[in-house]
């Protein structure tokens, strides 16, 4: 026996469609999905993957930025450094003092030398141009919003407020010398020049009265030697450092 249906031609081609959208979105949903499964799975990789990319484009950038604050260490540390004596023991010490003293045309009658044991403990001047300059500095790195690799290196060496690390190492010599007094005038200005020395102490007195002989009386004298002694204490800076330019391209 048939089956009897009170369907109207309408009803079934609504019916048809609605089997055939549901056919689709069957297919649709098991064919489709994957693929939109993928696309998502792509896109979160290749977010990822940029991430990644950015991450290692800053670590680029910093590393070009240590690679220039190290050179810029170096050459801060060669220009601080450059005018040093080297490293020396009492005896080149001596050789060295002594020539320099007759080249200046005088005699010396006396050396000390006081051999560090260790680098030099020293501070600045109270008035001078690099104490002046310390706080200012300071607090423009203090202030500074920047968070910059520089930021921090300034703020360490202006915050730097002892010497005992420096690898500079203090000479004190005592030198007792004598010569016309434009010599040794002439001395203490070229040593004032020096940045690797530095005078702490000096004084002056005539030398005796020598005996001459007057060709006009014949008679020996007692006349000014026109020479005069001078005592100096005199602190001789040297250090020895490593060329860091080469050590830091064998690094």
């Amino acid at each position: 026996m048939a089956l009897q249906t009170n369907l109207n031609e309408k009803d079934k081609k609504t019916i048809a469609w609605v089997l055939f959208a549901a056919l689709i979105f069957v297919i649709a949903w098991f064919l489709i999905r994957p693929t939109v499964s993928a696309i998502r799975t792509t896109g979160d990789k290749i977010e990822q993957a940029e991430a990644t990319r950015t991450q290692y484009q800053n670590k680029i950038m910093y590393l070009t930025s240590a690679e220039s604050l190290y050179g810029k260490a170096v050459t801060d540390l060669n220009d601080s450094t450059a005018d040093f004596y080297p490293v020396m023991d009492s005896s080149e010490i001596d050789r060295m003092v002594t020539s320099y003293v007759l080249k200046s045309g005088l005699f010396a009658e006396s050396l000390n030398i006081k051999m560090p044991d260790g680098s030099v403990e020293e501070r600045p001047y109270a008035y001078s141009k690099i104490t002046s300059s310390h706080s200012s500095s300071t607090a423009t790195a203090n202030n500074s919003d920047a968070e910059t690799l520089l930021v921090p290196y300034d703020s360490a060496r202006n915050n730097a407020n002892s010497t005992s690390s420096s690898g500079v190492q203090c000479v004190a010599l005592s030198i007792t010398m004598t010569g016309s007094q434009a010599a040794c005038q002439a001395m203490i200005d070229d040593l004032c020049t020096k940045p690797a020395v530095r005078i702490t102490g000096f004084s002056w007195e005539k030398l005796d009265p020598v005996e001459r002989l007057n060709p006009t009386t014949g008679l020996y004298e007692y006349v000014d030697s026109g020479k005069v002694r001078l005592k100096l204490d005199v602190n001789l800076y040297m250090a020895d450092f490593a060329d860091y330019e080469v050590a830091g391209v064998e690094g």
